[in-house]
């Protein structure tokens, strides 16, 4: 159970207080539960950076304060952990990556050399390096976890941990990793989902719509409107219409969190295509914004960059 925001497992009537993060407690109790987040990261066909894993631990399976950088260890020692009763299994690892690049770390490349039969990945600098050869090796180990099914994973986390996975455990998992705090990740008339547009959502929503300077001064004098509706059926929070391009918002309050803004990115992504593809012109200019209330981590950030999205941040206090 979850007090005061420290951890506190129960079980016989004990309690224990968080796990520290140890060698010996990431042993003993972090490596079941990584196998179970990277599997049902794998079944969505996806990946999580090393801050990320590192949250999921934290909040979800009892530890207290990891620093980032442990979590290399934690997803080697699982690897290892599972070949050491499969030796084929696919590199179940390479799903946890750099925020940066979106690729694992050189502690990877043992892994890879081996299973991928080319010795030269295990050199310590050959990432930086070689870093197109290493992103193609990437690819390839991670099609193979890709390529494994639910059913797949199951036996192979019984025979790993001695411990049934079972479909509605797998089901779960998945689903943890998309829950956010806000409701606004549905489409059309289902935006805001069943408990409605919260107020902070819909707050910040009015107010980049209707202050379009504030996000940037040559949107002064744009055409606004929100909830501007997509050909998809998708809603957009606020929509500026400027007679050279198109700028679509994504908008996230201040009770958003990390899945919340991870979610943003990628509504921000959809937003620009289908926009795009919704333009008779050849080749029009759609930008997208994610507009917070809060700082964003070093993850989301690196997500913005990778896929050309611009954030901004307003007060909280617009008054």
């Amino acid at each position: 159970m979850q007090l005061m925001g420290v951890f506190v497992a129960k079980d016989s009537g004990r309690d224990w207080a968080a796990y520290s993060a140890t060698n010996e407690n990431f042993r003993r109790h972090g490596l079941a539960p990584t196998m179970r987040w990277l599997i049902a990261v794998a079944l969505n066909k996806s990946w999580l950076t090393y801050g990320g894993l590192k949250r999921l631990l934290e909040e979800n399976d009892g530890f207290s304060t990891i620093f980032p950088t442990r979590i290399g260890w934690v997803a080697g020692a699982m690897m290892e952990t599972i070949q050491a009763v499969e030796p084929d299994a696919p590199l179940l690892n390479v799903l946890v990556v750099s925020q940066t690049d979106e690729t694992p770390s050189r502690g990877a490349g043992e892994f890879m050399a081996k299973r991928l039969g080319d010795p030269r990945l295990a050199a310590p600098g050959y990432k930086k390096q070689y870093p197109g050869s290493w992103e193609r090796h990437f690819n390839k180990a991670a099609s193979e976890v890709y390529a494994y099914s639910a059913d797949d994973w199951a036996r192979l986390y019984k025979k790993v941990f001695g411990q049934p996975l079972l479909p509605d455990r797998m089901a779960d998992d998945r689903d943890t990793l998309q829950e956010g705090n806000e409701e606004d990740s549905g489409g059309g008339a289902f935006k805001y989902g069943a408990g409605g547009e919260g107020p902070a959502h819909r707050a910040l929503r009015l107010w980049v719509m209707n202050n379009p300077a504030e996000i940037r001064r040559s949107f002064a004098t744009a055409r606004t409107e929100t909830e501007f509706g997509l050909d998809s059926g998708d809603r957009v929070d606020v929509a500026y219409h400027l007679p050279d391009r198109s700028v679509m918002i994504e908008v996230k309050s201040r009770i958003s969190n990390v899945v919340d803004l991870h979610r943003g990115v990628f509504q921000c992504v959809k937003y620009r295509a289908v926009k795009e593809a919704m333009d008779v012109r050849t080749d029009p200019l759609v930008e997208v914004f994610l507009v917070t209330e809060t700082k964003i981590p070093g993850e989301i950030k690196a997500l913005l960059k990778r896929h050309d999205i611009r954030h901004v941040q307003v007060p909280l206090d617009r008054s």
